[in-house]
Formats: structure tokens, C-alpha cells, sequence
């Protein structure tokens, strides 16, 4: 059954509207790195020399809480160090130190930790961040921690990780209990390809780009942005709920009590579901929307 989902998607359309009358865009400029240099989205992108990040994660040990910190520092333009802290049950249980090289492009790259292996990361402009998926395998009982981190400059990190969505007043959606079922930290992206109705320039082609994480707490993050005319809007993030029966391989996104289900393809490893915007009062767009998995690279470190 098809649903009207009503989101934030209103108003970065009708900015990417006004661009196009003629306005300059209003583009967020990223805070201030260490080094001086400043991200600006999709033109100038930041360089990561010199700059120092920290990343956090929640998960469970044998039944015990279990907290990761990640500091992240490139030292140049090819090298730099990770620092690695590992908190259970309120115990801390050693720190490490990760050399590494990597390679970047200005919105995506790849970090070399040798023996550890090599992980892709991305750089968020408008939120002014990095993600990337960071694995310990705790040898001898085959346990695994960690998943998809997201990097804060040092100074500017959140209290607690991202990962257990602390942020939950505005949209209703509040934090789960802990798991590695599936599809807890996965990244799907897909496509879609419409039209923006305006009345000055009638029906212009329009593409939706869709990313969507499932954190490992009942939290998914869907990150969509629309291109109009060679203009691509800011990620706009809708938070949800997600719950996931791996018998029928049917879930739902929920965020205020409103389910939207989605449909997981174990033969194509896609996940389907149907979105259906009202855009500004103007009617709804969207359909069917299928997702492709995201295969992250991810850095395993050994305890």
C-alpha cells in the first residue's frame, strides 16, 4: 500500500528552486579545521592535512556495554595515526596506536592500515564529517566490535556516538536495544530519477539520491538530496526506527509511529520499499525505490 511520507524534503527542493531563479545558493560552510582550511560543498573541497578527528561508537561485549573511541589524525597529505581506546563495563582494556597512509580526493578516500587493512571513508561538507566502518576482532572467541563511525572534528564531538541517536526530540525516534542482526550496520544507496513541477520553468528533470545506514541500535539514517538542472541540494537526514524479520525478510522504517516497509532481496542483496513525497503542496512524486548494498571496505584491528 502506498503512503504519503511528508518530510524535510519541502524545503531543500525549493532552495534548489530559488538557485535556479537566480539566487545565489546559500551553501553551509563546514566549522573551521585545524589547519585553517574550510570545507565548502560540492566546489571546494577541504584538505585533511593537519587536521585531527574523533569518532565513537556503542556495542556490547559478552553482554557488557562496550565503548570505542577512535582518534583520527593526518599528519600530512599521505600518513597519519590512528588512536584507538576500548572501554568495557566501565573497564578500560588498553589503547592502540594504527599507523596508516591513505589517498583522497576531496569527498571520498581510502586509508591503508597495512596488516589491519584498508578502509573507505567519505567526507560529509554540510555536516562537516567523515565516515567509515572500523572493525575489532577480539582474537580467541571470534567476537567482533564496532561498524560504521562517524568523525567529528576534535573539540566538536557529541557527549555520546552517533550510533545510538541521541538526538530524538524533534523527530520522535528514540534508540533501541544493541544488535548485529540484520541489516544493523549496513549502507544501502539508490536513485530516482523524476520531475520538479514549478510554475516558472514548468516540469524540470529532477534526480533523488538516496543513502541509508541501519545503525546497530534500531536507528536508520536516510540521507537524500535532489539534482535539478546540475544543482544538487544539501543532504537532508530523515531518522528512523528499524525493525527487521529475517524469517519474511520484511521490515519497517518507522519514525512518529508510521511504519513504511521495506522488502530484503537475499538473492540480489537489495532492499526495497516505496516513498512517495508531497513537495511544497505541489503533489506527491517518488515510487518505488530499490537499494543497492554499499560494500564498505572496513579496518579490522586484532586485540
Amino acid at each position: 500500500m502506498k503512503k504519503t511520507f511528508k518530510t524535510i524534503l519541502a524545503s531543500f527542493i525549493a532552495i534548489a528552486c530559488l538557485s535556479l531563479a537566480g539566487c545565489e545558493e546559500d551553501n553551509p560552510t563546514p566549522a573551521q579545521n585545524n589547519n585553517g582550511n574550510n570545507g565548502n560543498n560540492n566546489n571546494n573541497p577541504i584538505e585533511l592535512a593537519g587536521t585531527a578527528w574523533v569518532g565513537k561508537y556503542n556495542d556490547t561485549y559478552q553482554g557488557y556495554p562496550a565503548k570505542l573511541t577512535w582518534s583520527l589524525d593526518f599528519t600530512d597529505e599521505t600518513s597519519g595515526e590512528f588512536f584507538f581506546e576500548l572501554n568495557v563495563a566501565g573497564q578500560d582494556q588498553g589503547n592502540y596506536t594504527i599507523p596508516f597512509t591513505y589517498t583522497f580526493d576531496g569527498h571520498e578516500g581510502q586509508l591503508d592500515a597495512g596488516q589491519m587493512g584498508v578502509s573507505t571513508f567519505t567526507y560529509d561538507a554540510s555536516k562537516n564529517t567523515i565516515t567509515m566502518t572500523l572493525i575489532v576482532e577480539v582474537e580467541g572467541d571470534g567476537a567482533t566490535l564496532g561498524g560504521v563511525t562517524t568523525f567529528y572534528l576534535r573539540g566538536q564531538e557529541p557527549d555520546e556516538p552517533d550510533n545510538p541517536g541521541t538526538d530524538t526530540v524533534d523527530d520522535g525516534v528514540v534508540p533501541g536495544e544493541i544488535t548485529d542482526q540484520f541489516p544493523a550496520d549496513t549502507r544501502w544507496s539508490a536513485s530516482q530519477n523524476t520531475v520538479y513541477h514549478t510554475n516558472e520553468l514548468g516540469d524540470l528533470p529532477m534526480t533523488l539520491n538516496y543513502i541509508l545506514t541501519f545503525n546497530n541500535n534500531h536507528i536508520a539514517l536516510m540521507d537524500v538530496t535532489a539534482t535539478v538542472m546540475g544543482t544538487t541540494s544539501d543532504p537532508q537526514t530523515v531518522r528512523f526506527n528499524w525493525t527487521f524479520d529475517d524469517a519474511t525478510n520484511i521490515g519497517n522504517l518507522i519514525t512518529k509511529g508510521v511504519p513504511l516497509p521495506f522488502t530484503y532481496d537475499p538473492t540480489n542483496n537489495t532492499i526495497e520499499t516505496e516513498f512517495n513525497f508531497d513537495v511544497s503542496g505541489g503533489g506527491a512524486q517518488g515510487g518505488s525505490v530499490t537499494f543497492n548494498r554499499i560494500q564498505d571496505k572496513a579496518l579490522v584491528v586484532k586485540l
